[in-house]
């Protein structure tokens, strides 16, 4: 998951980054929309259903397959670290857009995505929410899940544990008193 949303946000925030992009302001207004304005819980729902991706990994994978706070973040980056005079002395040297992206930004760029694949990482282990609306085949929790069936199990025998001890502990009130 983490790869796929690197590669993500790394291919969504280059073209965002260079200034030559038409369209750049209404691209990056759309993205910031959806970051404040989500469907819901709902649609989405409804969304990963008629994807036919409820209850297989990809439910999982998919739906936060891109932060746009880490594009944003990206992108900035890209924007001031990696200036234009080296887009334009690649480009007379015969490098494409996609060379320039893999061999002069990609490497340029290690500490920004050090930083984004472990928010992702961190993201990922931490995801409880999608996997408990998604997910209803065991073989496919995450470690959270079970997680938190342990938790809740260990509460209810806990408590139950406390009610007979509550219990046991009346009755032997209610004999020393008659």
């Amino acid at each position: 998951g983490t790869c796929i949303n690197v590669a993500v946000t790394l291919l969504c925030a280059y073209p965002l980054a260079r200034h030559g992009l038409r369209g750049r302001g209404f691209f990056t207004f759309v993205f910031t929309f959806t970051m404040i304005f989500s469907g819901g819980m709902i649609p989405s729902y409804i969304l990963m259903r008629n994807l036919r991706i409820i209850n297989t990994v990809w439910a999982m994978l998919l739906p936060g397959a891109m932060s746009v706070y880490n594009m944003i973040v990206t992108r900035t980056f890209f924007q001031s670290t990696i200036p234009d005079d080296l887009l334009e002395a690649a480009r007379i040297d015969g490098c494409t857009d996609a060379q320039f992206f893999r061999r002069v930004v990609l490497p340029l760029s290690k500490a920004i995505i050090a930083v984004i694949a472990l928010y992702y990482a961190v993201g990922h282990w931490n995801s409880y929410f999608n996997a408990f609306i998604y997910l209803s085949d065991r073989a496919l929790y995450p470690l959270q899940i079970y997680l938190r069936q342990i938790l809740i199990q260990s509460n209810f025998e806990s408590d139950m544990l406390d009610e007979d001890t509550l219990r046991d502990g009346m009755s032997g009130n209610l004999c020393r008193c008659t």
